[in-house]
């Protein structure tokens, strides 16, 4: 091969590089053509609190060029996790999930409770501090065995029969369970709207379980368990109850994507946000999911309502989530049920992950959350 040849060859590779590399950067946009100019500009209740207003405005402006760092708590009513993070980081983070999942042992309704949601100490606390307030709730009913609580569907003793279509059947055991709950878990919430605190909200989350992802799927909450139709159902059911019938208008309504899933869509005038749980959290699923997300609902915020390690992949630095371009509205790490204090391990995301992301000049810890709300 001549030398004049040789350099036609270094040049013609230089430019398919560069044409490489140029459709690269615009299969991904800038944070400015990631926000749709479609998206809601108030939440999906017209009855919205105004400081509920104020905090979904908040998520709206910050969408695209910031991201909320948040963390569920600890199985019940704490903020362990987000203690975690301070003493890694010396930042707390911006947003704290309570779950609703131990309301049947709560003192005001079990006097041999370990716990009592009717106490809104840790939610008030945080919210004085500025950080903002999420619930989600692992629904737990009665298992088959008449004994235990899950929110497994099946026919196994440790499992439940619990049908989400009982909201066609009044009369039936399982409706009236429904509502005995619903009202309990709509108490606290209306304990805390009188308290002026804005709940990020998550209910019947990941309800098509793995169905559309791979052959045999299946939901795996019973909430799911009989199908799209039957969940949009409910979740409309739901939502009418604790809007029209209990004046909760101190949410903002977050559904959970399981990708694919579309038919499980309850309906854009029930829901504020989508979400989607990762466990695998790497930069370019992410940013694929992302995209396909927005453009799925590009009139909806899109959030990592869940995240954290695999089982065998480590997720991804959130530095390296953000660059790769996802533009997620929060993000919330899982909480690690066996972590040490003080060590830096953790099963979800521990001190180096956490480091990262604050220091990365684009995530939001709770001191400017607290600016934000007294804007």
């Amino acid at each position: 091969m001549n030398s004049k040849t040789l350099l036609i060859l270094i040049l013609l590779t230089q430019a398919c590089t560069a044409c490489a590399t140029d459709a690269t950067d615009q299969d991904r946009p800038s944070s400015e053509q990631e926000l749709n100019s479609s998206i809601d500009q108030s939440p999906c209740n017209p009855q919205a609190t105004a400081q509920t207003r104020k905090v979904y405005d908040i998520l709206l402006r910050m969408y695209g060029r910031k991201t909320i760092s948040g963390v569920v708590a600890r199985i019940d009513w704490n903020t362990d996790e987000a203690d975690n993070v301070y003493a890694w980081t010396g930042h707390y983070p911006a947003l704290n999930c309570f779950d609703f999942i131990n309301i049947h042992a709560s003192r005001d309704v079990n006097p041999n409770g370990w716990l009592d949601y009717s106490d809104l100490s840790p939610v008030v606390g945080w919210w004085n501090q500025g950080g903002l307030v999420s619930c989600m709730w692992h629904w737990q009913v009665k298992a088959n065995n008449g004994t235990d609580y899950t929110c497994s569907p099946g026919t196994q003793p440790g499992q439940t029969s619990f049908d989400p279509q009982c909201i066609e059947n009044p009369g039936s055991a399982d409706y009236r369970q429904l509502i005995h709950d619903l009202d309990q878990v709509c108490g606290y919430l209306q304990k805390m709207q009188k308290a002026g605190i804005p709940v990020i909200w998550r209910p019947l989350h990941e309800a098509s379980g793995n169905t559309y992802e791979y052959s045999g799927g299946q939901a795996w909450f019973w909430w799911g368990a009989k199908g799209g139709e039957a969940y949009k159902k409910l979740w409309r059911f739901i939502y009418d109850y604790m809007v029209s019938k209990k004046g909760l208008n101190n949410l903002i309504w977050v559904w959970n994507s399981q990708m694919g899933d579309h038919a499980w869509y309850p309906g854009d005038d029930v829901v504020d946000i989508v979400g989607r749980d990762s466990y695998y959290a790497l930069q370019y699923p992410l940013w694929k999911e992302y995209r396909q997300l927005s453009q799925e609902y590009p009139n909806k915020l899109i959030a990592l309502a869940e995240c954290g390690n695999g089982d065998e992949v480590d997720m991804s630095l959130f530095s390296n989530i953000w660059s790769q371009g996802s533009r997620w509205s929060w993000f919330m790490t899982w909480y690690d049920s066996s972590y040490q204090k003080g060590s830096p391990d953790h099963q979800f995301a521990g001190r180096q992950w956490w480091q990262d992301a604050m220091d990365s000049n684009v995530v939001i810890d709770r001191t400017q959350m607290k600016n934000l709300l007294h804007d």
